[in-house]
């Protein structure tokens, strides 16, 4: 036996057409208030299943950082000794050495920073010590790097420790 989306009419009630009609017109305003109803539903599943691919897009860059970041700060000792003994005797072979380990943390997407002159950051340097300017331009800028600062992306290793120029 067949089933058909058209609904049986009998004799009686085809007689009583205006009734029938808006016996109609009510079922149909109803399908077309559950069709509306349904697609609002599902626009904001999809909304929301896209919110989440990004959210967990965001996660796993989160992490990727944080295990990056990890590993680096094992490096950190070793990368201070060496800008130390740089800045006590220069040599060609340290010089050497160090562009070297900043050639691979730049492929790493590790970024060194800090550096004199530029403006002091309280979000990325910490303030050793301030010393007076007398050039009003030099206010809150960097006078000197105590120990550099280490970030990947927007995600801060470590902050940039450094000696503040302040003018009075």
């Amino acid at each position: 036996m067949e089933t058909s989306d058209e609904e049986f009419v009998s004799e009686e009630e085809a007689a009583g057409g205006p009734a029938l009609v808006k016996r109609l017109r009510e079922k149909l305003k109803k399908a077309v208030e559950d069709k509306q109803e349904y697609l609002d539903g599902w626009q904001r599943a999809r909304a929301d299943f896209a919110n989440y691919k990004k959210e967990e897009a965001s996660m796993h860059a989160d992490r990727e950082a944080r295990a990056k970041a990890g590993g680096i700060e094992k490096l950190l000792p070793a990368l201070d000794a060496l800008e130390m003994a740089l800045r006590h005797s220069p040599g060609k072979e340290l010089e050497i050495l160090q562009k070297q380990f900043d050639e691979a943390l730049t492929r790493l997407g590790v970024e060194r920073y800090g550096a004199p002159g530029e403006p002091f950051d309280p979000s990325v340097h910490e303030a050793l010590r301030q010393v007076e300017t007398d050039k009003p331009e030099e206010d809150h800028t960097i006078a000197s790097v105590e120990r550099s600062g280490y970030k990947i992306n927007d995600y801060s290793i470590r902050p940039a420790q450094v000696t503040i120029r302040s003018y009075n």
